[in-house]
């Protein structure tokens, strides 16, 4: 019987997959039960907890950038530019960090998305403007108040 290494291989995988499961319910049974007790001290507040909005998983951090770095790019070549789009920013990116803008299509995408959110934080911030819609989006820095 050769395949007594595979079958022992599928043992030791199911063994440590259904102790994850395990591990996991317990967790979430945890997490219930501290939803309960946080929902409860809300009602003797007044609020209705199922009013209060689900916050999503946050998304993981890029291993292409540092933290502000992507916001700080943004800002540079805006000063260079003036206008710029989120693709621009995008690829000045990956050609800085050795990558091809032109192969690597998935993470032009990326990197684009990334670079999207943080000009839509920096514009709620009212550091740059917005300009155009769509696909057709540039943006530039917003001018500095005389006086």
């Amino acid at each position: 019987m050769g395949d007594t290494f595979i079958i022992s291989g599928l043992k030791e995988k199911r063994s440590a997959v259904a102790g994850r499961i395990i591990d996991l319910r317990r967790e979430i049974d945890r997490l219930q039960a501290d939803l309960y007790h946080i929902d409860a001290v809300l009602k003797l507040y007044g609020l209705e907890p199922d009013e209060i909005p689900v916050k999503g998983r946050m998304p993981k951090r890029s291993a292409y950038f540092a933290r502000g770095e992507i916001s700080r790019r943004c800002h540079e070549l805006m000063r260079e530019r003036g206008l710029i789009s989120a693709d621009d920013v995008a690829v000045s990116a990956m050609v800085d960090k050795g990558l091809d803008p032109d192969t690597n299509r998935k993470q032009r995408a990326d990197f684009t998305r990334r670079i999207l959110v943080s000009l839509h934080d920096l514009r709620k911030a009212g550091k740059v403007d917005q300009i155009g819609t769509k696909t057709r989006v540039k943006w530039r820095l917003v001018p500095l108040a005389e006086g």
